[in-house]
């Protein structure tokens, strides 16, 4: 939510050190602070909205596997176009599997802007 000061709230919802509604400075901190809630929240997680989420926190038991990382992939590119795709244009999705470890690499464009921005992830096993 874009506040009367070129602000916005913080997302998710929490309070500041000042009592106040938290606020992010920017767009793009606003916007990184709604992919990493899409993409840590759990399918069935939000009551109101059980469909909103990444769903790959059900793949931290699995394998460090190539399935793994495909599924990963395509749960993120679905996510992220159905709950962002008007706010962030997703130009790459990358999940690298080495050993025991995942990494992902999401690069994307704030809708209506030029810069790209980068995001990384990584989950190591053991």
């Amino acid at each position: 939510m874009k506040l009367t000061n070129n602000k916005h709230l913080s997302f998710p919802f929490r309070i500041g050190n000042d009592g106040r509604a938290a606020q992010v400075s920017s767009l793009e901190e606003h916007v990184q602070d709604e992919l990493i809630q899409l993409i840590l929240t759990n399918l069935g997680e939000r009551a109101f909205l059980p469909e909103f989420g990444g769903g790959v926190r059900r793949l931290v038991f699995e394998n460090a596997s190539e399935n793994t990382g495909v599924m990963a992939k395509a749960m993120l590119t679905q996510a992220i176009s159905r709950w962002l795709g008007s706010r962030i244009a997703l130009e790459d999705l990358t999940v690298n599997i080495e050993n025991e470890k995942i990494e992902v690499e999401l690069k994307y464009r704030i809708a209506g802007t030029e810069d790209t921005r980068i995001m990384r992830f990584q989950r190591d096993g053991g």
